[in-house]
């Protein structure tokens, strides 16, 4: 049985073990942490549940058939919940005026051979080409904002669209549609999958190791499943041109608040909603967590999200600032204020990659790693955690055909019904 170390044991490291004792690969995960799940931690207080990251994720055939096999179920998103807003005066669901969607309209007619984004072009300039300024500052940028963080005049079309020409051994799969779709989430939180996850893989024969600072060997299949960052760290000695290009990835640091409220004091019914720049609010947005999904209460819960690329200051202020802070924009968004039960706020400092035009760049430019070793993880040209479910079962499949002289097939579909991009 051939040995795999797996550094990491976040949720792209949870994954990527899957796949791989899935496949009969002996594994064995390193996680310098006490704990698994990396920054996806929930946390149990009187008034509701409290997500630290990722509140849920995008289901697919991949998740679907992964939680069917470890025995973890997934609630759909409510109906309540599938209304979604942006502030323009106030929230609305279609923040476009009628010159907006006329202009959009023509731009659209006028682009029909051109929507597809150019090299090195940024969102916002693909969006004055394509979309006009109205649709590009009120829907664009504050639903990309809502999900990137990062600041529209560098991040990269090219990649959020999935149009970035990357090299091969980047290469992962597209999601393949879910018999649910659309947003999903365990019962109990997002702690939930990752127990489930790790519980399975005990069962499977994997050994974790906690608290332990791994060291790269050259000949020892590895998957690097860290943080840009302290992937470059990692790979310093045995593939220093890969860890000088990581290196230079920028990372942005987030703040979420999650706020519990009296029931009554729910009164927009929705997602949550998202903020563009110019409506005067320092978060990005709010998302409305007792309206998602079923057993966030008994509170009604909002977690504001604050920080990314425009705002890098907002992690500095201390836990009493940001309090006022959310009790000023919520007071003003709802015109009256409500006292919060209970906030309870998560910091994360340079914790998420800025998918900008400097990220794209570094990307195509990045050389293999050496042999027998593979990344995964969220600055890879793929954002989200059901990307990286499909990265992580692509690596699995390579490790396969690498260590057992097999090919994949391009194109074909893999366990969970995922089509491979092989150029994406």
């Amino acid at each position: 049985m051939e040995a795999i170390s797996v550094v990491g044991a976040g949720f792209s490291g949870l994954v990527t073990a899957y796949y791989l004792a899935r496949d009969g690969f002996k594994v064995q995960i390193c996680e310098q942490s006490s704990r698994a799940g990396g920054l996806i931690k929930t946390i149990q207080t009187p008034h509701g549940l409290v997500e630290t990251a990722a509140n849920g994720l995008l289901n697919s055939a991949r998740l679907e058939a992964l939680c069917a096999d470890i025995g973890v179920p997934l609630l759909p998103t409510r109906r309540d919940g599938r209304k979604r807003f942006i502030f323009r005066g106030q929230a609305r669901q279609v923040p476009l005026n009628l010159s907006d969607v006329f202009t959009l309209g023509v731009r659209l007619a006028a682009s029909a051979t051109s929507l597809r984004p150019r090299q090195f072009e940024t969102i916002a300039e693909w969006g004055r080409r394509v979309l006009g300024k109205g649709a590009t500052n009120y829907l664009l940028v504050p639903a990309l904002g809502g999900i990137y963080a990062g600041d529209p005049e560098r991040l990269s079309a090219s990649l959020i669209f999935g149009r970035a020409a990357l090299p091969g051994h980047l290469r992962t799969n597209r999601p393949a549609r879910a018999k649910v779709r659309g947003t999903v989430a365990p019962p109990h939180g997002m702690q939930q999958l990752i127990d489930g996850l790790a519980d399975y893989l005990k069962r499977a024969g994997v050994e974790f190791v906690f608290n332990h600072r791994a060291q790269a060997e050259a000949n020892e299949p590895t998957a690097v499943c860290l943080s840009a960052r302290n992937a470059a760290e990692f790979l310093a000695d045995i593939a220093p041109a890969v860890s000088e290009a990581l290196r230079r990835v920028e990372m942005l640091s987030l703040v979420t608040a999650t706020s519990f409220y009296a029931p009554e004091a729910g009164r927009l019914k929705g997602f949550g909603c998202l903020f563009p720049r110019d409506q005067g609010y320092r978060a990005r947005g709010v998302l409305f967590n007792d309206c998602i999904f079923e057993g966030r209460g008994p509170a009604h819960a909002e977690t504001w999200i604050f920080g990314g690329a425009l705002d890098p200051e907002v992690v500095n202020l201390n836990d009493q600032e940001l309090a006022q802070l959310i009790a000023d924009e919520r007071e003003r968004f709802f015109g009256r204020h409500d006292p919060a039960l209970d906030v309870q706020i998560t910091r994360w400092p340079n914790a998420l990659p800025h998918y900008s035009v400097d990220l794209e760049r570094i990307l195509t430019a990045l050389s293999s790693p050496p042999p027998n070793l593979t990344l995964v993880g969220n600055y890879l040209g793929r954002i989200g955690l059901a990307k990286i479910l499909e990265r992580a079962a692509c690596v699995a499949e390579d490790f396969g055909a690498s260590l057992r002289g097999t090919s994949p097939t391009p194109g074909s579909r893999g366990w969970g019904g995922a089509v491979r991009e092989d150029s994406p």
